[in-house]
């Protein structure tokens, strides 16, 4: 079984320090290549940059930098809390991390709601509140309340 070209190339990567998504790959004899892949909701985007044993490293080492730093201001950083916000799927309570259960304790249904996040630390937290002790439309209130709450901890 051979190792194919891409494997090798794996192996010579290297992070450029200060640019997540930058790297560097010495690829022997053929010279350098400075490569910029950044995924963002399931788009990546791969540029090259070549440069020959003998040539000027440092201005095309300047030109992939430049060329990174556009690319990461079309793709701005979102805050943790804004990204727990991002609807993955469609829930029946319209909030994200709302949601509306059955549990069964000893044989007998109880509903709930649910409302879930992370914390500061990124450990998932969770409050539940019974429909039967709150009634349906403030234990649903009580769960997007807590959840509200959850996020603005998760930032402070």
């Amino acid at each position: 079984m051979t190792t194919g070209t891409t494997e090798a190339t794996r192996m010579n990567m290297r992070r450029v320090p200060g640019c997540p998504g930058l790297y560097r790959e010495n690829l022997g004899c053929e010279g350098t290549r400075f490569r910029i892949v950044i995924t963002r909701n399931k788009a990546i985007t791969q540029e090259y940059f070549y440069f020959k044993t003998g040539q000027n490293e440092s201005a095309v080492r300047n030109k992939a930098i430049r060329r990174w730093r556009e690319i990461r201001r079309s793709f701005p950083v979102i805050t943790r809390s804004v990204f727990a916000q991002i609807e993955r799927r469609k829930s029946r309570s319209g909030i994200v991390g709302v949601q509306r259960i059955t549990d069964t304790v000893k044989q007998h249904p109880y509903d709930f709601w649910v409302a879930v996040w992370t914390d500061r630390r990124g450990q998932r937290r969770c409050r539940k509140f019974s429909v039967l002790k709150y009634g349906e439309g403030e234990a649903k209130k009580l769960a997007i309340k807590a959840r509200r709450d959850g996020l603005r901890d998760m930032e402070s």
